[in-house]
C-alpha cells in the first residue's frame, strides 16, 4: 500500500520514484496496488502521466485509488479520465471495497 501523507505533492521527480519503487518491489510480478490518496494536495501532469503508463502497466494488474475530500477526488478523476491509465483503476472512499475489488480475478 502506498499512503501519501498529508500536503503531498506529486510531480514527475517523486513519481519517478515512486514507480522506480513499485517496479522494485513487484519483482517482475503484476501485482495490485492500493494507493491511499487521501493526503495528496496536488499531482502535475507529468508525474500522472508517469504513473499511468506502460512501465507501471508492466508491474501493476489494477489499482484502487482511496480519496476522500475534494481535492484529492478531483485528481483521482483527472488520473482515470485524462491520464488513462494502462491498466484497471478505479476510486473508492472505503478501504475494504477497494481491498475487496483489488482481489477479484480477472477472467
Amino acid at each position: 500500500m502506498l499512503r501519501f501523507r498529508p500536503g503531498s505533492r506529486v510531480t514527475l521527480e517523486s513519481a519517478r520514484e515512486l514507480v522506480q519503487a513499485h517496479v522494485t518491489a513487484a519483482s517482475g510480478a503484476k501485482r495490485p496496488a492500493l494507493v491511499d490518496m487521501r493526503g495528496m494536495a496536488f499531482a502535475d501532469v507529468e508525474g500522472r502521466q508517469l504513473a499511468a503508463g506502460p512501465e507501471l502497466a508492466m508491474v501493476t494488474s489494477r489499482m484502487a485509488l482511496l480519496v476522500g475530500n475534494p481535492v484529492n477526488r478531483v485528481l483521482g478523476n483527472f488520473f482515470l479520465r485524462v491520464s488513462r491509465p494502462l491498466y484497471p483503476t478505479r476510486l473508492f472512499t472505503d478501504e475494504a471495497s477497494a481491498r475487496r475489488w483489488l482481489s477479484e480475478e480477472r477472467k
